[in-house]
């Protein structure tokens, strides 16, 4: 046999044992790119999520500051909270007047919009709750903290980290001086 015939009768292309390295090689970087795939649309949800919750506090900003004979008074309560359309205040829960239709005093207003809000809060992020606190020292300028809690959905990075942490309880605070 010369080295023609020799190198001739070599196999030529891919063997099978090659074929199936390549394809489990690909099938690893799909896998990888899906998981990158995953926590991407995670991410994007969680941030459109912590979006709403900075629109839904500043919504109640707004309504504080168009309130200002009652939140810039000093009369506010130092601290409550409002969950759904339930308020931990006594005074301000005490107030059921629906303004849309009669003429209200501040009181029953900041009671009114912060029962509504709470409700649309509620409706936009189920179990989420807010607290309300404002400064009441006479001669200073009043300021007023919205402290949103929710609870929120994450995606983990690898089965350990599923494994230690459940859905993740983040707040978000603004700061308002009516």
């Amino acid at each position: 046999m010369n080295a023609r015939s020799a190198h001739a009768a070599a196999p030529r292309g891919f063997g099978l044992i090659e074929m199936l390295v390549a394809v489990a090689v690909v099938a690893i970087g799909l896998l990888g790119f899906a998981k990158m795939q995953a926590l991407a649309i995670g991410s994007t949800h969680n941030s459109g999520t912590r979006a709403l919750v900075a629109l839904q506090a500043s919504s109640l900003a707004g309504a504080m500051r168009a309130n200002e004979a009652y939140w810039a008074a000093g009369v506010a309560p130092a601290s409550f909270t409002v969950s759904g359309a339930t308020l931990s205040d006594a005074t301000l829960s005490s107030f059921t007047t629906d303004c849309t239709s009669v003429v209200c005093t501040p009181a029953q207003m900041a009671a009114f919009d912060a029962r509504t809000w709470g409700s649309s809060l509620a409706a936009m992020f189920p179990g989420a709750n807010a607290t309300i606190s404002c400064s009441t020292v006479i001669g200073t300028p009043v300021t007023c903290t919205i402290t949103v809690s929710w609870s929120e959905k994450t995606v983990a990075v690898n089965a350990a980290v599923a494994a230690s942490s459940g859905p993740a309880t983040l707040s978000y605070t603004l700061l308002v001086q009516p």
